[in-house]
C-alpha cells in the first residue's frame, strides 16, 4: 500500500468513526426532544451521555494518536472488531477478562487495541439500544448508516 493509499484509509476511517459518533448523537438527541423514549430513556438515559462521552474522548485520540502509525491504525481496528462482535455475544457467556477490565475502565488508555475494543463494544451497545425507538419521520437521522468497520 503506497503512503497515499494509507493515508487515504486512514481519513475513511476517521470519517467512519466520526460520522457514527454523530448519528448516534443526532439518534440520542432525536429521543430526548421528542419525548419518545418514555420510561426505557428515562431508565437509561444517563448510561447512554457517558457512552457518548467516552466514544467521543475515544474517537478523538485514535485521530490524534493512533491514526497516524498504520501499527496503530490496525490494533484499533482490531478491537474494534473485538468489541463488536463480543457486545453481541455477552450473554450467552462470560466475557473474556480482558474484555471486563476495558470494559471496567481498567484498560490501557494508550493501548490502541484496548480502545477499539472499548469503542466497538460501545458503538455496537448504543446503536442496538437506540434502534428500539422508532423516531417521528421529521427527524432524518438514519441509524442505520451508523457503522464503523
Amino acid at each position: 500500500m503506497s503512503l497515499r493509499e494509507s493515508n487515504e484509509l486512514a481519513l475513511s476511517q476517521q470519517y467512519r468513526l466520526t460520522a457514527t459518533l454523530e448519528s448516534l448523537q443526532l439518534t440520542s438527541q432525536a429521543i430526548e426532544e421528542s419525548g419518545i423514549g418514555g420510561e426505557l430513556w428515562q431508565q437509561n438515559q444517563l448510561k447512554v451521555q457517558e457512552a457518548l462521552q467516552i466514544l467521543e474522548n475515544a474517537v478523538d485520540l485514535y485521530i490524534k494518536e493512533f491514526s497516524l502509525s498504520l501499527e496503530k491504525r490496525s490494533q484499533f481496528w482490531e478491537g474494534c472488531t473485538l468489541g463488536k462482535s463480543h457486545n453481541r455475544v455477552l450473554h450467552r457467556s462470560q466475557p473474556p477478562a480482558y474484555l471486563l477490565q476495558v470494559l471496567q475502565g481498567k484498560g490501557d488508555p494508550n493501548n490502541p487495541l484496548h480502545v477499539g475494543i472499548l469503542v466497538g463494544y460501545r458503538f455496537a451497545y448504543l446503536k442496538r439500544f437506540l434502534s428500539r425507538f422508532e423516531l417521528p419521520e421529521e427527524w432524518d437521522v438514519d441509524l442505520a448508516a451508523a457503522t464503523f468497520g
